[in-house]
């Protein structure tokens, strides 16, 4: 009883002191309201943003004898900014105000939860005595780091800009690419207890309105304490969440997602990530490149046709070399059977742990490469697979036949432009080639169709992954399987639900060259 009472003492003690803070008229309003007291709002800083050597508070005494309090994060503001264009002016102006502040956006504010949160983006606050409100200055100088060259998308030709990590820079590379009032951005915060901050980026005259929105609902509904990265915000996008299948596109090259966004869709930037998101996607976008589109015609064609090649060697390879060898030898001419059947003689394993145990070293070399620093990444690559598949040719562990399957698959893994995409791919090849083993060419064909059937219902935010080949769309085939030449880019893809289906930067119909006589042309220089 004695604790109680010593509780509501402590309490009435506390309530007296916050109404003595707070004017006679106002002892009810809002705690979260700035109330012009520079000891209050000192304690308050020091509470809510703790000790931290980084958090600078600085008081001063203006020459009318007002005093006054700057506090800043000391590693995110331009000092000199600050010295020069806040603390000069206030020490030598007694009655400075805020247009007399030689600084860019001054922004006034009354609720401490904005103060904090402009404070932790690199703002100034200045507190002032008898003046109700608090001037922040935007004073950010944030580090970052220059920008440089794609690292994981390299082009041969076209530009070679990569996104920056700061959301600030990521816009202003789209707005210098696309220098129109049409493109709009929409930033949001993200993040319950650690906001972050998004952004959305599309085109207002070519975006689908739905389509919009429906981004702008899926991102504004994450109630997650923070986001950590881009590839986290994705996992909310994607219809089905827990599937497999990669239905969210992302890209760090500035250039790729200019191209997205002239067809139609939203792409969506994350604080501090320089891989930008794009939405809907569709399988066709993961084997898009910049060379695509600053090649000619025919070398795209061709390029992509080596690329679809690939991806059919990486998936079926390996199961098929199985199922012919282990389960469907009667299929397989018999010169063949015979050259297989002696390479094996005398080997301690089956095909399919030959198999397996190429595909672990594989990996395991794939994964050493990419932990070492770059110097010895390409070095232990190169030099570890050759070792190792001739020291496990003469070990007698696998077959020659083996290392050439294996070889040709792991090279076509590494063909497909998006590094996502190429871990679902690697995945699918194990299914593969376990229904290979089973049931060898019937595995083969039942695993195929299931594949097909799991791509078909897959979604991206409802437009089919498979378009424009399930369902067909002859008007999307211009830049799908092969690129056809820009003349014949009248029409803009429909996977993206474009309102504005018109491609306005290709002509409607083929130019008529003007024919040049021999004698209009003047041999002289």
């Amino acid at each position: 009883m004695e604790q109680l009472r010593s509780l509501l003492a402590e309490l009435e003690h506390l309530q007296r002191h916050l109404t003595g803070l707070l004017p006679a008229a106002d002892a009810t309003r809002n705690l979260k309201a700035y109330i012009p007291n520079l000891d209050a709002a000192t304690d308050r800083l020091i509470a809510v943003l703790g000790p931290s050597p980084d958090v600078i508070m600085r008081r001063f005494h203006q020459p009318s004898g007002r005093q006054g309090l700057i506090c800043y994060l000391d590693n995110l503001v331009d000092l000199n900014q600050v010295d020069r264009d806040i603390l000069y002016p206030l020490f030598h102006d007694g009655g400075a105000t805020i247009r007399s502040l030689p600084v860019g956006p001054v922004t006034r504010m009354t609720d401490w939860d904005q103060i904090v949160a402009a404070i932790l983006q690199g703002k100034t606050a200045v507190f002032l005595e008898d003046i109700p409100e608090v001037w922040m200055i935007d004073t950010a100088k944030i580090p970052q780091r220059s920008i440089g060259r794609p690292e994981t998308e390299i082009a041969v030709r076209g530009p070679q800009e990569a996104f920056a990590d700061v959301l600030a820079i990521q816009l202003s590379q789209l707005r210098h690419r696309l220098a129109t009032p049409h493109l709009i951005f929409e930033q949001l915060t993200l993040g319950s207890h650690y906001p972050v901050a998004v952004a959305m980026a599309y085109l207002r005259d070519v975006v689908n309105p739905a389509v919009r929105q429906a981004v702008y609902d899926r991102l504004t509904r994450i109630q997650a304490e923070t986001v950590v990265n881009a590839t986290m915000v994705a996992s909310y996008l994607r219809d089905r969440p827990g599937s497999f299948m990669p239905t969210v596109r992302n890209s760090e090259r500035v250039d790729l997602v200019v191209w997205q966004l002239l067809q139609g869709k939203v792409a969506i930037l994350v604080d501090g990530d320089p891989f930008a998101l794009w939405v809907p996607t569709t399988l066709c976008d993961f084997y898009r490149t910049t060379d695509d589109y600053t090649a000619p015609w025919y070398n795209t064609t061709f390029i992509r046709g080596i690329r679809w090649l690939a991806w059919a060697f990486g998936l079926y390879l390996p199961a098929v070399y199985i199922a012919l060898t282990e389960v469907n030898p009667d299929l397989v001419p018999p010169p063949l059977v015979i050259l297989t059947a002696g390479s094996h003689t005398g080997l301690p394993f089956t095909p399919i742990v030959e198999v397996l145990v190429m595909i672990l070293i594989i990996e395991i070399l794939r994964e050493a490469a990419l932990r070492l620093p770059k110097a010895l990444s390409t070095t232990i690559g190169t030099v570890g697979a050759i070792v190792v598949g001739t020291a496990v040719v003469k070990a007698g562990f696998v077959s020659p036949q083996i290392i050439v399957v294996m070889t040709l698959t792991g090279l076509s893994f590494f063909t497909a432009p998006s590094y996502e995409v190429t871990g679902t791919w690697r995945l699918l090849s194990w299914v593969m080639l376990a229904a290979a083993f089973v049931y060898g060419i019937y595995g083969l064909v039942l695993a195929t169709i299931g594949l097909t059937i799991k791509l078909v219902s897959e979604t991206s935010l409802g437009v089919p992954f498979l378009t424009p080949l399930a369902p067909f769309r002859a008007v999307d085939w211009a830049d799908t399987l092969w690129r056809a030449p820009w003349i014949k880019f009248v029409r803009r893809r429909t996977d993206a639900r474009a309102r504005d289906t018109r491609w306005g930067l290709a002509p409607t119909s083929p130019p008529n060259p003007v024919a040049l006589r021999r004698g209009q042309i003047d041999p002289r220089p």
